[in-house]
């Protein structure tokens, strides 16, 4: 038995098509678009819907579930990540930051040393806090790499050797 879904979906056409557009770069906008292409009857099955809305018929299909059995607010509603909450408060991420700008630290182990000396949150190793600062969106400054026998002395004395010199010569190729 084929489910006429222009009938089975209670929303109008235009109803849908104004809330695709007001969630327009949201994932959520892609569940109301198939709604609106089976409503329009553009797209005759979830079959040919999935390619349409560029998921696979096993999502589509589990779109569809859900707005049988929720309806739209169902087909809507963002799932919450699951997992442990991090330890890290917003008032110890600004302290770090803080902290960052000022030149105090340098090196994941420095923040590490930072949260827990100064707010008591302490992390195993650097691969949890380094996951943190990708989610932060910071990324390390670093400066250029310096040979641990490297005399400044003697490479300022080089440059201003090497200016002198070019200064001097005459590149025209005559």
């Amino acid at each position: 038995m084929r489910i006429k879904y222009a009938q089975a979906i209670q929303e109008s056409e235009e109803e849908l098509t104004k809330l695709e557009q007001r969630l327009r770069g949201q994932k959520r906008a892609d569940r109301v678009r198939m709604l609106r292409l089976l409503k329009s009857e553009a797209v005759k099955s979830l079959k040919d819907c999935a390619p349409v809305v560029g998921y696979s018929l096993v999502q589509v299909t589990r779109w569809w579930e859900c707005y049988r059995t929720e309806g739209l607010t169902g087909v809507l509603k963002q799932q919450k990540p699951v997992g442990k909450p991090s330890r890290l408060t917003p008032e110890a991420w600004a302290g770090l930051l803080q902290a960052m700008r000022a030149g105090h630290i340098a090196t994941m182990q420095d923040a590490r040393d930072y949260l827990e000396g100064e707010w008591g949150i302490r992390y195993k190793n650097g691969k949890s806090l380094w996951w943190l600062f990708k989610k932060h969106r910071v990324k390390w400054k670093t400066g250029r790499r310096r040979h641990k026998k490297a005399n400044a002395e003697q490479q300022a004395a080089f440059k201003k050797t090497l200016g002198a010199w070019s200064s001097t010569q005459n590149f025209r190729g005559s």
